[in-house]
């Protein structure tokens, strides 16, 4: 009798570990969808650095960071967010599944990347030493550089804000934090402080493994 309480106690245990509610509230976040160039994952249990390849599932706290003439594109599994991640880079890829979504932060220690949010009840955070911007259903690029961070809003709204002010950027705004003063709105062309080039193709097929093994193909307009 003691036997078969403990082989159902054990049984609900590994049930509630591995169920989709407990494993995949910080698991399977974001999918690696296009490399070029240098750009390696910093995976969470392995003490070096590993070469990103398309397809490559991130869970939350896990980095990515590009070389010289990089590039990193990424979508977030739960909504298709997408996010580029820029040459000379580093960010580290966090989120938390909840009823509406996955909460979404990126924290970005250098460099510079591009994302567009689709609309929905969540936010993502792009967090620097220098401040954070929160966006929903925006499209933006933000760099971060020498203690200054810069944010381009393409499409939407963004709120800029650290310990000495808030700022609210729309659509074809920029905006800076230099680290230790408040946001200020900036002028000029958004073309000589981000990288805008146009990297994205048409189609672009995924093909990747599943947890059990099996392959799947996901087919993109990217």
């Amino acid at each position: 009798m003691k036997n078969i309480f403990k082989a159902c106690l054990l049984f609900a245990v590994v049930t509630l570990l591995f169920s989709p509610v407990y494993a995949s509230s910080s698991k399977d976040i974001a999918l690696v969808l296009k490399t070029r160039g240098k750009v390696q994952l910093g995976l969470r249990g392995e003490r070096t650095w590993k070469p990103a390849r398309r397809g490559i599932r991130l869970d939350s706290g896990e980095k990515v960071r590009t070389g010289n003439k990089a590039l990193a594109a990424l979508m977030f599994t739960d909504d298709r967010t997408l996010l580029k991640v820029r040459s000379n880079s580093n960010v580290t890829i966090q989120g938390k599944r909840e009823k509406q979504g996955i909460v979404k932060k990126i924290s970005l220690a250098f460099g510079q990347l591009w994302a567009k949010v689709t609309k929905q009840h969540t936010r993502m955070r792009v967090e620097t030493p220098s401040g954070v911007a929160t966006v929903k259903g925006t499209e933006f690029n933000a760099l971060y550089a020498d203690g200054q961070f810069y944010i381009f809003c393409q499409e939407g709204l963004i709120e800029f804000f650290n310990q000495f002010g808030t700022m609210l950027v729309g659509a074809n705004e920029m905006a800076r934090m230099v680290q230790g003063s408040p946001p200020e709105r900036i002028e000029g062309d958004p073309g000589a402080i981000f990288d805008l080039s146009d990297d994205e193709t048409k189609e672009l097929k995924i093909e990747f493994e599943d947890e059990d093994g099996n392959k799947k193909t996901l087919i993109l307009d990217f």
